[in-house]
Formats: C-alpha cells, sequence, structure tokens
C-alpha cells in the first residue's frame, strides 16, 4: 500500500538467518539419467568444476554409441573410476557436450592414455569411492585412491580453482588434455 502519510512506525525489515545452502545436495540427479554433476559452480557461473567418471566413445566401428548419452553430464553415480576433471559441463539438459580442459592428478610413471574404464590399469583414470566424496554448492572433493591425491575443485561465478593434495610422492604429475570433452 501507498500513502503520502507520514509513517507512525518504523518499517521493519524481516532478516532471513537460514542456512539453506546446508539443504543443496548436489548429488540428486546424478545417477538414473538426471544429467547432473556434483561439481563445483555457482548460479550462473562460467565454470563448472566436475569429475569425468567415464570415457566413451561417440561413435563405435562408425555407428553411434546409445551408451554416451548416459554421460551427457560426464557424471554417473555408479562409476567408480574419475578420468579428470574438466571446466565445463552442461546440468541436466539431456544432450551431451562440453568436458573441456581436463585436468588429471597422478603419481608414479606418467602414463599419457586415459585408459578403458573396464580393463583396470589401462590409463591414467583412478578409482575412487563415494565414501571418500563430498559436495557441496561451489565445492567438491574426492580421494583418488590409484595415486593418494586428494582433489578439491571450487569456483567463484568466473573463475575455477583446483587444488590437488599429494602423499609424499617423487613422481607427481598433472596431465591437462586439451583434446577431451563430453562426446570425445
Amino acid at each position: 500500500m501507498i500513502s503520502c502519510e507520514e509513517q507512525k512506525k518504523p518499517v521493519k525489515v524481516q532478516q532471513n538467518a537460514d542456512d539453506y545452502i546446508q539443504f543443496v545436495n548436489p548429488f540428486i540427479g546424478t545417477k538414473n539419467m538426471g544429467h547432473t554433476f556434483p561439481g563445483a559452480t555457482v548460479p550462473f557461473g562460467a565454470i563448472q568444476l566436475s569429475p569425468e567418471t567415464n570415457k566413451v566413445s561417440m561413435y563405435i566401428d562408425g555407428n553411434y554409441n546409445p551408451e554416451v548419452y548416459n554421460y551427457c553430464a560426464g557424471y554417473q553415480y555408479e562409476d567408480s573410476t574419475i578420468f579428470g576433471f574438466s571446466h565445463t559441463h552442461f546440468s541436466g539438459t539431456g544432450h551431451s557436450d562440453l568436458g573441456d580442459l581436463l585436468i588429471m592428478p597422478t603419481t608414479g610413471k606418467l602414463n599419457l592414455d586415459p585408459g578403458d574404464a573396464s580393463i583396470p590399469h589401462s590409463g591414467y583414470f583412478s578409482s575412487f569411492g563415494h565414501a571418500n566424496e563430498f559436495a557441496e554448492p561451489a565445492y567438491y572433493r574426492v580421494y583418488l585412491d590409484n595415486y593418494n591425491v586428494t582433489a578439491e575443485l571450487t569456483a567463484t561465478e568466473r573463475v575455477g580453482f583446483h587444488q590437488y593434495t599429494f602423499e609424499k610422492t617423487d613422481s607427481a604429475h598433472i596431465i591437462l588434455d586439451l583434446m577431451a570433452n563430453i562426446y570425445n
């Protein structure tokens, strides 16, 4: 209501002190074809840092591979492997694209082949367990079993940050795959 009359009481502004972020579960939609990802992002952010849990070719022997549709967002909760962390993702679209600028921390002998998730130790991918995985808005953390590395990702509106904590080793590597993408 608008009035030209002088206010007799000061207007009270209701302050909401509730922390609604505590109710957000980034894993919702990461299985059963929800096509979402649990990684670090903010609303309308330019960066969506998240793990890629498999590498599926779009074509096999010249024919479309329907399995590629499972990885529209690059992540499937049922998977137990991580091939790296990329910077761009669609969430909930049902269409695959992006998954660009893949980074993977490793240790030991350098292997530049991503490998095949169905063949253990065939490439630089790592196994992981959901007990060692955590996500909240703008933050993601996972322990990479094969390399004893804790990967942490966070994002702001325009920037994404990676932090990798390696156990003591003389052979730590950061692989940057500029050719990787979800439709690889």
